[in-house]
């Protein structure tokens, strides 16, 4: 009879292509910390007896399984049959924990592994990894190489790697260019001896950004611009004004403003200009984690169809919003924003998907909403997201070169579009295994009912 062969090796049982990036991540750490690892993504070199290893290692070398789950990949044949495997392995070696679930995201447990302890992974990748470190090692001391094979954690990294070519390649950022800005920078202060309470509510709504400070206000906006919002009862004071480039560089010593205060203000100030040229367009706010908003449209007010663009070397047509049949959601391309002093004045945009039942109100289950965007998005990939962002901004210029952003009744914030590009002198090459089909995936296909297809080849992404 044979000698068992021993088991030292951990198998990863996973949904593919839909988990090859975790599973790629944690193949490459736990190889890192000394690991044999076996799993169908890990491939090293080709050959056609691989599948006839793997099968091999899962049945003779295999001391855990880890199976990553989510309701995809529980519901996959292939994750199936291993888990059916790997179980009839437990009975045989009396192990009846020798399948770790990784939890990524809820799922319903097969009946083979229901009363399996799973590891979790969906709120934290690292939280996740912590605690099968010490499961594997503390708990049921799984052998591992010391010192860490350094050949294999490289090689893990390089799978999938792509070969740099000798080629320029177009790249295309997510900030916009402050072509224009005001000038100057005005405070304003109120007559001494009206209550904190009173100044504090006049400050609200004010038609023009403005930032509180001492017992005024800091804004780019002259004082006609404000006295009707204030009234007769708080007449307003000039108490002094700088130009904005100084405020910015070395702050306002006469005021004690250190630059990193001026430059949180001017920041402040720009936002506060966006939101409410951003109301003015009928956008709606959605409050994400901490303080940033999300701007989206309404079914109503973002166009149904395809918005065409044309931004020198950029071209395309995206939706920038639309209805999944098969999830009964509306979906919303929307943005946040952020001003930024350095390395270049400008403005980041961060591209949102928002959902709603009706077209008209953002699901308001925080949960669920963020589900929605892991899952709903999955096979996009850059060349989409960038067209989505090209097709937003130029609706919300409305063709223009740029998107003016009111500070005041003279003078405005002027953002370049398209966003700020560069050259790079290499280009790096995308494999046509990238790309994978999703029926949630907007196309320009008018014959598709849904208006959903296969995503388009991305080998232009940037």
């Amino acid at each position: 009879m044979d000698q068992e062969e021993p088991r030292e090796a951990i198998f990863i049982s996973h949904a593919s292509p839909e988990q090859n990036m975790f599973t790629l991540w944690l193949g490459a750490k736990l190889a890192a910390m000394g690991y044999e690892v076996w799993a169908d993504v890990l491939r090293l070199k080709g050959g056609d007896d691989w599948q006839r290893k793997l099968e091999h290692a899962l049945r003779h070398r295999a001391a855990k399984v880890l199976l990553v789950a989510d309701p995809v990949s529980v519901d996959k044949q292939g994750v199936r049959n291993e888990i059916q495997i790997a179980s009839d392995i437990a009975r045989r070696i009396g192990d009846e924990e020798f399948i770790i679930p990784l939890k990524l995201a809820p799922f319903e447990a097969p009946f083979l592994i229901a009363h399996a302890q799973y590891i979790d992974f969906e709120k934290s990748w690292a939280a996740g990894l912590a605690e099968l470190l010490d499961v594997l090692g503390l708990t049921y001391r799984i052998p591992r190489t010391e010192p860490v094979n350094g050949s294999v954690w490289r090689d893990v990294h390089l799978i999938n790697a792509r070969r740099i070519q000798s080629q320029p390649e177009a790249l295309i950022s997510n900030w916009l260019l402050m072509d224009a800005v005001p000038k100057r920078i005005r405070q304003f202060r109120f007559p001494d001896g009206v209550p904190q309470a009173a100044i504090d509510k006049s400050l609200k709504g004010a038609p023009w950004p403005l930032v509180p400070f001492r017992e005024g206000f800091l804004t780019f906006a002259p004082a006609h611009d404000l006295q009707d919002h204030f009234g007769p009862s708080l007449p307003l004071r000039a108490a002094g004004s700088l130009s904005l480039g100084a405020f910015l560089d070395k702050g306002w010593e006469e005021n004690a403003i250190e630059p990193w205060v001026s430059r949180n203000i001017f920041a402040d100030l720009v936002r506060q200009g966006l939101e409410a040229a951003f109301r003015s367009r009928q956008l709606e706010p959605y409050q994400l984690s901490g303080t940033q908003l999300a701007w989206w449209a309404r079914a109503d007010v973002a166009p149904s169809n395809q918005v065409a663009f044309q931004m020198g070397q950029w071209s395309g047509s995206r939706q920038i919003q639309g209805y999944s049949s098969k999830r009964g959601l509306h979906w919303h391309f929307g943005i946040s924003v952020a001003a930024r002093t350095a390395p270049v004045r400008h403005v980041r945009v961060l591209s949102r998907l928002i959902f709603s039942t009706d077209g008209q109100n953002a699901m308001d289950d925080v949960k669920k909403m963020h589900r929605q965007r892991r899952s709903f998005a999955k096979g996009w990939r850059n060349a989409r997201w960038r067209d989505m962002l090209l097709a937003f901004l130029h609706w919300m210029a409305e063709g223009k070169a740029v998107l003016e952003v009111p500070m005041s009744s003279s003078e405005s914030i002027a953002l370049k579009i398209p966003p700020m590009q560069w050259t790079a002198p290499v280009s790096i090459p995308l494999a046509g295994d990238d790309q994978m089909s999703d029926e949630d995936d907007p196309t320009i296909d008018e014959d598709d009912d849904d208006g959903f297809d296969e995503i388009e080849d991305a080998s232009d992404a940037a």
